[in-house]
């Protein structure tokens, strides 16, 4: 398999923010998309931002038909299962191995099954806004989203040249689960997820940059704190099937309104 394929199509893809960003980062009155988030009849659930370290956990089917794994960051693949890789960035890989493994201990392949990603967001620990939720450096994570394959799905792609590969990605064609897909999935397999804060509609969310600022406030403290309860990144805003998802963060609409 050919793991620089693979770590383009497993990537997460980049989330639009919710006000469109112009000159030295500043956010406009411009939304980045009315279309879908704003449709007054749409129903949007509201997730807390955890503010840490993007981590993925791969699963795949390997060339004896067994479940295997890898562990990745945002950007690169850090771990397989028997240290046929090995990178302690962030310690994401040794801290997610326990989770990978059980996984694997609780599951037998499917005969078209080929691929699942599990996304999650690892943090505290030694990352850059840990004192928010812990007091002691301690780690942990919450999943966030989930995607799987079949075995044509994934041969299709892996056929691809690696420019095709990330177009796909970036153009938002990763089957990731719906929100009931993606409960069920998190709740059978016993997985920590980020706190669902709010549920609206298009119609509640507010438009100007300053009233979004004002909205935003209601989710200022974190609820994921693990010894200690600090202040949130903010929240991602994500319509029912996940096809429209935009993040709305605290440090962006603050540098505006200064």
């Amino acid at each position: 398999m050919d793991l620089k394929k693979l770590n383009s199509l497993t990537k997460y893809p980049s989330i639009l923010t919710y006000h469109k960003l112009g000159e030295r980062g500043r956010l406009t009155e411009e939304l980045t998309d009315e279309r879908g988030l704003l449709n007054g009849s749409d129903k949007l659930y509201v997730y807390e931002k955890v503010n840490g370290e993007n981590a993925r956990i791969i699963l795949f089917k390997n060339q004896y038909d067994e479940m295997d794994y890898l562990i990745g960051s945002r950007e690169e693949l850090l771990y397989a299962k028997g240290d046929r890789i090995g990178n302690p960035y962030g310690n994401i890989a040794e801290f997610l191995k326990p989770i990978a493994e059980k996984f694997i201990e609780n599951h037998t392949p499917q005969d078209d099954w080929a691929l699942t990603v599990i996304y999650q967001e690892s943090y505290g620990g030694k990352t850059k806004a840990a004192k928010n939720y812990t007091e002691d450096k301690t780690q942990s994570y919450k999943v966030f989203d989930v995607f799987s394959l079949s075995r044509g799905e994934l041969d299709s792609l892996l056929s691809l040249p690696h420019e095709k590969i990330a177009e796909w990605r970036e153009h938002g064609n990763q089957p990731f689960y719906n929100e009931e897909e993606k409960t069920t999935f998190i709740q059978t397999n016993n997985l920590e997820y980020a706190p669902l804060v709010a549920e609206l509609n298009g119609a509640q969310l507010p438009r100007l940059i300053e009233e979004t600022f004002n909205f935003l406030k209601g989710f200022e403290q974190t609820k994921v704190g693990i010894n200690a309860t600090g202040k949130s990144e903010g929240i991602i805003v994500r319509s029912v099937d996940r096809k429209q998802i935009r993040k709305i963060r605290f440090e962006d609409y603050e540098r505006t309104l200064r």
